[in-house]
């Protein structure tokens, strides 16, 4: 359910996943939250579907009011990060 989905997770494990978020587990709960947004919207997470803050945006209007803000935070975290590792690795 998401592309480079190996790749993803040795990134943000190399580079953290925020400046507040020190739990080892972080990383895994960042999978965790890109299979929940992708069940959620029905399609699978890849470089070509989640490349800009533009369409993070039009996910989050899309589950906003279906699940809890500080949930919602979470998965634009996720989302966010997998945006840079599709930036930098440029896939």
């Amino acid at each position: 359910m998401i592309q480079h989905e190996k790749q993803y997770l040795e990134f943000i494990q190399k580079r953290g996943v925020g400046a507040n978020d020190h739990v080892a587990s972080s990383p895994d709960s960042y999978i965790s939250y890109l299979r929940s947004v992708a069940t959620f919207i029905g399609q699978e997470i890849t470089s070509s579907l989640l490349k800009s803050e533009e369409v993070i945006n039009n996910i989050v209007q899309k589950i906003t009011g279906q699940r809890k803000p500080k949930t919602i935070r979470n998965y634009c975290s996720a989302m966010r990060r997998y945006v840079e590792f599709v930036l930098e690795l440029k896939l």
